[in-house]
């Protein structure tokens, strides 16, 4: 079983260039500092449930055992590299990433709470022919929470987050603003499950200051 990936330190000064600069004076390496390693874009957890080990059976389960594999002669199973899985979840409702990402912004950040999960992981999206796929969707649903100081908000729907210049392409969770965080909630931890993947991504609300707001 992979272990949680170890969770970097926090702690973003007040004095970071999204406070201090006008938007217009953003440098390129600004923009990706903000949009991939900054209080709204964090590493995420991620536990994969998949892979045994490198003599285990492959990831969908099927295809031999730990004793098969152990075994000489022809017979034997080949070694599985293990797969290492990174991605970062990022605020893309916020009104400092909205304005890196310019166009490219979601566009009803006023209703919603948007996450975006970047990185090499399975798709979260059904494939085009199951689009319909309810119960698939509602799987996701149940699956996938904004915790916060003992409540949680559940999945409204996703969608694909599309590649620009300034970002890779991802995925987009929604959630209702009508249950709205607020600084005295002090952390809120984004949760989902994607195929083998258990994936946990927390933020620090006092981090997330623009212009002296909590923006989110």
């Amino acid at each position: 079983m992979a272990a949680l990936a170890p969770r970097s330190g926090w702690g973003f000064a007040t004095g970071d260039f999204w406070n201090n600069q006008d938007p217009k004076d953003w440098t390129d390496a600004e923009i990706k500092e903000l949009l991939s390693k900054s209080p709204w874009a964090r590493p995420a957890e991620i536990k994969d449930n998949g892979q045994v080990g490198s003599l285990g059976p492959p990831r969908s389960g099927r295809g031999g055992s730990r004793s098969a594999a152990n075994r000489t002669g022809a017979g034997a199973a080949p070694s599985i590299p293990r797969i290492e899985w990174k991605a970062i979840v990022r605020w893309d409702s916020a009104l400092p990433v909205r304005t890196a990402l310019k166009d490219f912004a979601p566009k009803d950040a006023n209703d919603f709470y948007v996450l975006n999960v970047i990185g090499n992981l399975p798709s979260a999206l059904p494939p085009a022919d199951e689009a319909d796929d309810h119960g698939e969707q509602a799987y996701l649903k149940e699956v996938t929470t904004l915790q916060h100081k003992g409540d949680a908000i559940h999945l409204a729907r996703i969608e694909a987050a599309p590649e620009s210049s300034v970002s890779p392409a991802g995925t987009r969770f929604y959630f209702s603003r009508m249950l709205a965080l607020m600084p005295e909630d002090k952390e809120a931890t984004f949760v989902t499950r994607i195929g083998p993947l258990d994936l946990k991504c927390k933020f620090a609300l006092k981090d997330m200051l623009y212009r002296r707001n909590l923006e989110l």
